[in-house]
């Protein structure tokens, strides 16, 4: 064995009814590195962290842990191995607080007593490191999504390890906090522990890691040092061929209507008012750091947030929003940004949860309330195919899929709905590059017939790339309005800190 060797995997197998999700993937990760692992939606990865994190057991194959065959049964033994790993989905225990969440497992006791002094004073410590300020005793369920992915991210912290794993810990962080969390990183790699990190952001992977890993319909198709890639490499590894590029349409149709009104309304806990409009068939981006009033706005359409001054006019008609059912009634749906929490149905199949919100305006009374199984399955199978959703089978749970495979169907959902108006937090989020492409088109296809989407994402190239317009939240309040040459990356971000490049040409 190599004594650099934190870890070692020899020809690992994982096989599911009717899926090889892992094929005979074998790597090493040596003291002081950081490993980049990628690949598309369902190329294995979660897959193998599962196994790596004692989640499950594999069909064959060796995992090897400083030169020990390991035989993982639990996650605690993985931890007792050296293995910390913050999963794509958060494991946090809502009503518990933060500190108690860091140390879940692996209490701090003073004799057979919890020393919950001794917890808070720790967990602060570790939030501090990864800047964020929060009272360790709120409880987990007040906290924003970004917030609870570092606090995910602590409890891994928190534990004694040699190797820790980090899936997609970048999804829901903003730029200061990504910054913040790979210098953390590039310090464990230089204590001479090491890291593995999945993200589909290439420029990060690229920009953190020392090796990189591509893998491929369960199988791993490249291992090289970082140095010696670029993104078209590693994009032609993971996909096999290169993307087609997306041409987004910078105009909208003459003597488009307006489909959505918003005007002048006031939002609990915001003192500014919101308005603006939506056209038919536009594509309408709303941009903004934590705190801006962009997630406050969004949740107001969807029924979440009341409305407490002001008006929501839909096809020239004002309606009241009391909660998500009113809203889809009204015409609009909301893809939620917290796909674990808001999205799926666990324990329905992948079928049930893409067609949960299927418009049945069109089907007899009778067969609004008894579904018709050929035409839900005809109806999933054209969705899947058009997702490129990688499924066994429509009766598979949901909760066995990657996490970008669960997003495609969410968002297969909104567009199943029949609702002119879609609102999409953050579409993309856990998606890969190829994904991407093919969602871009299908939410350009859609506002082609006449939907209009509203794409509320912290992602500024996304939103450049395909929205008509776009609005930039900042401090509470509408900052600023982009369109044309002027709706660029560069453009977005300096909005979202307060920044109009216009006038600064």
């Amino acid at each position: 064995m190599d004594i650099e060797e934190i870890l070692r995997i020899e020809n690992l197998n994982q096989i599911y009814p009717g899926v090889h999700a892992v094929k005979d993937v074998s790597m090493s990760v040596k003291r002081g590195t950081i490993l980049g692992l990628v690949g598309e939606n369902g190329a294995g990865k979660s897959t193998l962290i599962k196994m790596l994190g004692g989640i499950e057991k594999p069909q064959s194959g060796r995992i090897l842990v400083r030169g020990t065959t390991q035989t993982f049964t639990s996650s605690s033994e993985a931890q007792a191995s050296g293995i910390a790993v913050v999963s794509q989905e958060f494991r946090l225990v809502p009503d518990m607080s933060v500190a108690d969440n860091i140390f879940l497992g692996h209490e701090l006791k003073k004799g057979v007593i919890l020393n919950r002094a001794e917890s808070a004073e720790r967990a602060k410590m570790l939030l501090d490191t990864l800047g964020l300020d929060l009272d360790p005793s709120r409880s987990v369920s007040s906290l924003t999504i970004a917030d609870q992915q570092l606090v995910e991210i602590a409890r891994a912290l928190s534990l004694d390890f040699s190797l820790i794993i980090l899936d997609e810990p970048s999804a829901t962080l903003n730029e200061a906090e990504t910054k913040n969390l790979h210098r953390i990183i590039q310090n464990i790699a230089e204590s001479g522990r090491a890291a593995i990190y999945v993200s589909h952001h290439l420029k990060e992977i690229l920009k953190i890691s020392t090796d990189i890993v591509v893998m491929r319909d369960g199988r791993k198709v490249l291992e090289a040092s970082s140095q010696t890639q670029n993104e078209d490499s590693i994009v032609l590894a993971m996909l096999g061929r290169m993307p087609a590029q997306f041409q987004k349409e910078d105009r909208l149709r003459k003597n488009a209507s307006v489909i959505l009104e918003v005007n002048e309304i006031e939002i609990a806990g915001n003192p500014h008012r919101h308005s603006f409009t939506l056209h038919r068939g536009e594509i309408l981006g709303l941009a903004g750091l934590v705190g801006s009033g962009r997630a406050e706005l969004s949740k107001c359409l969807s029924g979440v947030l009341p409305v407490l001054n002001g008006e929501i006019i839909i096809n020239n008609q004002v309606v009241q929003l009391t909660g998500p059912r009113s809203a889809i009634q009204n015409g609009i749906f909301t893809l939620s940004e917290d796909r674990k929490a808001e999205g799926i149905l666990p324990h329905l199949s992948v079928l049930e949860n893409a067609l949960i919100a299927k418009e049945k305006k069109n089907l007899s009374r009778l067969n609004q309330i008894i579904p018709i199984p050929r035409l839900e399955k005809q109806a999933f199978q054209e969705l899947r195919v058009s997702m490129n959703i990688k499924v066994a089978n429509d009766a598979q749970r949901i909760s066995s899929l990657s996490g970008g495979n669960q997003q495609k169907v969410l968002l297969g959902r909104s567009l199943v709905s029949g609702c002119p108006v879609l609102v999409l937090n953050e579409p993309t989020r856990g998606v890969d590059v190829g994904a991407k492409v093919e969602i871009y088109q299908l939410i350009k296809s859609l506002s082609q017939i006449g939907v209009s989407i509203i794409i509320s994402s912290s992602d500024a190239s996304e939103l450049a790339t395909i929205c008509n317009r776009c609005l930039v939240y900042f401090a509470g309040e509408k900052f600023i309005e982009l369109s044309g040459a002027e709706l660029n990356e560069d453009s977005i971000v300096s909005a979202a800190v307060g920044r109009d490049l216009r006038k600064e040409c």
